[in-house]
Formats: structure tokens, C-alpha cells, sequence
């Protein structure tokens, strides 16, 4: 099945992806586009045509396009009526001042100044417009860094809804397999593991010298868990006395919490 070629719209901004687009293998057509700057035909369930259209912006002209409610009066809607799945591609990172204003960083004699885009629009009231786009038309925000970030998101999106029919995609399928455990706790190793400073080595080698008494380990004293020593790999490690004393205070206050609820 041969691929729909990606319609790219000539005016100013968009048209300048043209080239850059060929460079990546795909087959461009420049045109006007009534409505968003790029457009191809996309394989829905079983092959059904979808109309997916996408709708550039630079960080700066996205703000523009909010405050004079250019994008949300006019383009979203004509996007909504054109096509069946929409995206809105922003070119930028995102920066913002201490008060949250979006900003872009200039050079002035040897030093780099932040100044605030025009708009004046915080991030967070950029971020909750774009969430309400998406909520309430479905258009699907997606930010880029760079002009290559912008090149390989299209080119993602092409293939993604070109390549196979949307109903064959399976990696969102994919089942997930715990690794397989190269440690199984016992019963009296899990309890140990909720003393202060006994991880896996360490609660292993108290479930042998305590012989898998929790009883006996509670009641042990701090010289009886300061000996308690691990070996791995040739290294011989020791509880030490520190550790002992926790654990020692860990189990008596247990012991303690128990008789008052007795």
C-alpha cells in the first residue's frame, strides 16, 4: 500500500520545513492548505482514511495566537471541521523568570538577560490553555526544542499513522515481566528487613543465627547484634555497635507498644 505524500502549506514559516522534510525521505507537496500548515492522509482501523492535520507554531507566535484568539476562534475550529486528528506543534522550550513569565535569554555585552516575550504570559497559564485545547477539541499539544526536534516529531507522526493500519500497532500492548528474583525472602527475613539497618545480607545472616526466631532476635542484646557479621564476594562486613544499639532500642519500643495495648 503506497503512502499518502505530506502536504505542506507554502506560506511563510511553514514552507521553510519543506526541504528539510525531503531530507528525511519524505514525499513532500508544497500547497496552500486551507486550514493548518501540514496535512496527509492516515491509515485508521482497517485501512480507513483519517485526515491528520498539524498546526506549527514557534513559542513566540503561539502566544500571539492566544492573546488575539486567533488559535482558538479560528484555527482549532477549521482544524476541528478539516480533520479527523489534529496536532499543534510548538517550536521552543519553555523558559520562564522567578515569576513564572515565559522569556527568552539575549546576549548584551558579554552578558545574557532574560526578557519577557510579549504577551506576557506566565507558564502556568500557557500550560492550563493548552490543557483545556486538548480537553475540549481534542487537538493535541506537542512541544519541540529545536527545528530538528520539530523535522523528527513530523516525521514520527507521518510513519506512525502511515505505516500500518492504526488497528495493527501493538507496542501498547506489551505485557510486562517482572525480572526474575535472584533473592527469595523467607517469612522471618521479611520481618528482619523492618529492623533498623538489617538489608538483605544482614537479615539473611540473623535468620541463621537467631535460628528464625523473631522471639529470641527481640530479645537479644546489643553485643549479640554487633557481632552478627555478613561475608560477599571474600569481604567480611560486622553489624557493628551502633547499628546494634538501634535495633535494640527498635525491638524493645515493640515490646513496649505491645504491653500498652495489652
Amino acid at each position: 500500500m503506497s503512502s499518502s505524500p505530506l502536504f505542506v502549506d507554502t506560506q511563510v514559516g511553514s514552507c521553510d520545513l519543506v526541504e528539510p522534510l525531503r531530507k528525511l525521505h519524505l514525499d513532500i507537496v508544497p500547497t496552500r492548505l486551507e486550514s493548518g500548515d501540514l496535512m496527509f492522509e492516515g491509515r485508521g482501523v482497517k485501512g480507513a482514511p483519517v485526515l491528520v492535520g498539524i498546526e506549527f507554531k514557534k513559542l513566540g507566535e503561539l502566544i500571539d495566537a492566544f492573546r488575539s484568539a486567533r488559535l482558538q476562534g479560528f484555527q482549532v475550529p477549521r482544524m476541528r471541521e478539516t480533520y479527523q486528528q489534529s496536532y499543534l506543534l510548538i517550536e521552543g522550550q519553555p523558559r520562564y523568570t522567578r515569576k513564572g513569565q515565559l522569556c527568552h535569554w539575549q546576549s548584551r555585552r558579554g552578558r545574557r538577560q532574560c526578557e519577557v516575550l510579549p504577551g506576557r504570559m506566565t507558564i502556568g497559564e500557557l500550560l492550563r490553555r493548552l490543557a483545556v485545547l486538548h480537553l475540549c477539541t481534542g487537538i493535541v499539544p506537542w512541544f519541540t526544542t529545536s527545528r530538528a526536534d520539530t523535522l523528527q516529531v513530523i516525521s514520527a507522526l507521518y510513519h506512525t499513522w502511515t505505516d500500518v493500519d492504526l488497528d495493527e500497532h501493538k507496542s501498547h500492548l506489551e505485557l510486562y515481566v517482572p525480572p526474575t528474583a535472584s533473592f527469595i525472602a523467607s517469612p522471618a527475613q521479611v520481618t528482619f528487613r523492618t529492623f533498623p539497618d538489617l538489608g538483605m545480607r544482614f537479615s539473611k545472616a540473623a535468620e541463621r543465627y537467631f535460628h528464625k526466631s523473631i522471639t529470641r532476635a527481640a530479645n537479644a542484646s546489643v553485643e549479640e547484634w554487633a557481632a552478627l557479621v555478613t561475608t560477599h564476594k571474600g569481604k567480611t562486613r560486622r553489624l557493628g555497635a551502633k547499628a546494634a544499639q538501634r535495633i535494640v532500642q527498635f525491638c524493645q519500643g515493640e515490646q513496649d507498644d505491645v504491653v500498652q495495648r495489652d
